[in-house]
């Protein structure tokens, strides 16, 4: 966690909302007075999150005491094709690579998290400070920034980038697992919402990409239609790219979600997405 100056005091406290299971179980919470109440909550929109996201999301705004922003860059999958289309920037998301030749197998530079998520939320933090553009934030005062990450995923916490920002983790600071939001949750009386993070997201598991193509089938070919559009966007023609870490087309892996997976949210995610 940052640390922030005793003499700062807070401009803005701030909800990442991704209308995940922690996530919302911190924006509920508030809701009920079971924790400070924000100022409100910003969500995140990279235009491929799952349908279920969205519906929950719309939920929230309904029932929460304090406002929702939405915010976006642009539609992720719709820039990935147009910049394949027209050789411009690509927004890198982390696709396993294979070289044809040798076999040998990596992975792409990721920059979404960061360009879909994280700047603008602090884009929009900044306007509700009425604070500009590559302006200085004053320097006596700070922005509380919430980040759903619960005491099972410690790994992703990370401190802000920014000085003039503080990541707090209420679930770890309550000592809750996600079981423990589930839990609440229900006891709560509340609807457990699906993980959240990008349809096309290469950080899935073989158990979530099994429950897409089986529950929500036309999200999942636009997953297949994605992965077949990246296969050549690399200059080096003979590197190849896929969404599923064996290097297979999607729409040819034998999803085992009883396989020893490397859980990679957990140990990869910036913090950001899924929550």
């Amino acid at each position: 966690m940052s640390s922030i100056d005793k003499d700062r005091s807070k401009a803005l406290v701030v909800i990442s909302l991704g209308a995940g299971v922690q996530s919302s179980t911190m924006a509920l919470m508030a809701a009920k007075g079971e924790l400070p109440k924000p100022d409100c909550a910003i969500f995140a929109d990279t235009g491929n999150e799952p349908k279920a996201v969205y519906t929950y999301l719309d939920f929230l705004k309904k029932i929460l005491p304090y406002p929702i922003y939405k915010v976006s860059k642009g539609n992720i999958i719709d820039d990935m094709i147009g910049s394949i289309d027209n050789g411009t920037r690509f927004p890198t998301a982390p696709f396993f690579t294979q070289a044809e030749i040798t076999g040998k197998k990596g992975m792409l530079r990721r920059q979404c998290t960061a360009d879909y998520k994280i700047i603008p939320i602090k884009k929009k933090i900044r306007e509700l400070c009425n604070v500009g553009y590559k302006k200085h934030f004053p320097k006596d005062k700070y922005v509380e920034q919430w980040i759903g990450i619960s005491k099972d995923e410690i790994g992703r916490m990370k401190p802000a980038r920014d000085p003039y920002i503080l990541n707090r983790h209420p679930l770890i600071e309550a000592n809750m697992s996600r079981q423990d939001c589930i839990n609440w949750m229900n006891k709560n009386n509340f609807i457990i919402p699906e993980k959240s993070a990008c349809i096309c997201c290469p950080f899935h598991d073989d158990k979530y990409w099994k429950n897409l193509k089986i529950k929500y089938p036309t999200e999942f070919a636009d997953a297949v239609a994605l992965d077949k559009e990246i296969r050549t966007i690399s200059k080096d023609k003979n590197i190849k790219n896929y969404t599923h870490r064996s290097c297979k087309p999607l729409d040819e892996v034998d999803f085992d979600p009883d396989k020893n997976q490397l859980d990679m949210f957990e140990n990869e995610c910036e913090g950001v997405c899924m929550i």
